[in-house]
């Protein structure tokens, strides 16, 4: 089990399998077994628990419970996760009472053939927002409120003539979210349904024709009961030289269409490419991306450029373009930065990215900035600090929200079973459309996983 804070939660990341529905083949085939029963108790006092008051001080204990079974053949792997955590909020205007909260239930299938693939997966999802900063995908930008998002999803993906002259990819997705207790009026319910197709046709070794297509509905429990449809359809072209050039280019037909109850209807359409020029060279690489493509937030076009190093001791890697909104008439800066080196006792991980995005019809530009420095005092202890920054800004709105937070953490050994962590943090919320505030927190935890086979 691996334990983080993340935010003001102390979370506990597990991952289990079932193998109760094993298929005849994974006997067949001596299938390894694995299960792991994870546990964590934590104990932490804070000057501001739900970071919207100051006077909500008090203690919160955090129980972190898990169980993970596995079993995995040469071909196939099942496995079914659940993890929860039991919270308990004591003090000055707080519940005094526990509750379920930050709970995550996985189940994934995969199979894998000779030059076939099947994989299908279902998550539910419940975070606690005023405890975390949600950056997700299927949002679209970072969330800094309080309140409870619960998340339910399933995947399923197949590829057909894997690595052979004619290839088939297919990809289908459901989302749905739900918000409660929230402050943001941006953020509604939602239901989302999306499917994407590739082809790929190899002339021979250097040079293959792609198609492609993709549809996503969203339909989201707004005032206006708004519906969002996106649809795209393409051709492109993948191309590799002798010296390591890759590139990939594609010409696309974008359509965009947002209804309402109102009733009223938003049509965005047009043609939109993409292209990708990638080098390799003896220590990394450099590239290049160009794009400009249509949404329900409008026409977003974007010029990058690219390079990675690969040192003795770690690595760094850049980018640096810009990116221009249909509804901003201004150029906005876009890129990353990342470094981590090995050093002697301890390891140096930083990063810096800024991208755009769209949410709802809006268009956000995210940024994140992050530094972790872990060092090493003797063979069974360490200390950590962390510095994070995030911030979510809507282009051409005022939409926007930032956090700050610093950790400085004592990890121990305590036996060969068990683990402890203990440190401060600090965290400041700045919102556009509430009051900023601030959170001092001192946390102790402890933790164990237990592992068998079967």
């Amino acid at each position: 089990m691996t334990y983080l804070r993340t935010g003001k939660a102390l979370t506990t990341t597990l991952t289990l399998s079932v193998t109760a529905l094993c298929s005849p083949v994974f006997g067949q085939e001596g299938p390894s077994r694995l299960g792991t029963f994870s546990f964590s108790q934590g104990v932490e006092y804070s000057d501001n628990v739900d970071l919207t008051d100051p006077s909500n001080s008090g203690f919160t204990s955090r129980t972190g419970l898990g169980f993970s079974l596995q079993s995995e053949t040469r071909t196939e792997l099942l496995r079914f996760s659940f993890d929860t955590q039991i919270v308990g909020e004591f003090g000055d205007n707080l519940d005094d009472d526990f509750d379920l909260e930050n709970s995550t239930i996985i189940g994934l299938y995969t199979r894998e053939g000779a030059n076939a693939s099947l994989s299908f997966s279902a998550r539910y999802t419940e975070i606690e927002l005023d405890e975390t900063v949600a950056l997700l995908a299927d949002v679209g930008s970072t969330i800094i409120d309080q309140g409870t998002l619960a998340r339910f999803g399933l995947d399923a993906g197949v590829v057909f003539g894997r690595d052979g002259p004619f290839e088939v990819s297919l990809n289908a997705a459901y989302r749905d979210l739900n918000y409660q207790d929230t402050t943001d009026l941006t953020l509604s319910d939602e239901e989302q349904f999306s499917f994407d197709a590739l082809a790929r046709l190899r002339l021979n070794s250097a040079i293959t024709l792609r198609g492609l297509a993709g549809y996503r509905d969203t339909d989201e429990e707004d005032l206006l009961e708004t519906e969002r449809e996106f649809s795209f359809f393409g051709l492109g072209l993948e191309t590799e030289t002798a010296s390591g050039l890759q590139i990939v280019g594609d010409v696309l037909f974008d359509h965009s269409e947002t209804t309402t109850n109102a009733p009223s209807e938003v049509t965005e359409e047009g043609l939109g490419g993409e292209l990708a020029i990638t080098q390799l060279r003896p220590n990394g690489t450099i590239g290049f991306v160009l794009s400009s493509r249509i949404d329900e937030s409008g026409r977003r076009s974007l010029a990058r450029v690219t390079r990675s190093l690969d040192t003795p001791t770690g690595g760094l890697s850049f980018s640096l373009g810009v990116v221009n909104q249909a509804d901003s008439d201004d150029l906005e800066f876009i890129g990353g930065l990342g470094y981590s080196r090995e050093l002697p006792r301890g390891t140096l991980v930083a990063n810096l990215t800024q991208e755009a995005s769209s949410r709802d019809g809006d268009a956000f530009l995210n940024t994140s900035i992050s530094v972790d420095y872990s060092q090493i005092i003797n063979s069974v202890s360490g200390w950590q600090a962390e510095l994070a920054y995030v911030s979510s800004e809507e282009l051409g709105g005022a939409d926007d929200d930032s956090r700050a937070s610093a950790v400085l953490s004592y990890t121990r050994e305590l036996t060969e079973d068990w683990n402890m962590r203990a440190g401060v943090e600090f965290i400041r919320d700045i919102q556009e459309n509430a009051a900023n505030t601030n959170s001092n927190t001192v946390f102790f935890n402890i933790e164990r996983d237990i592992t068998f086979g079967f």
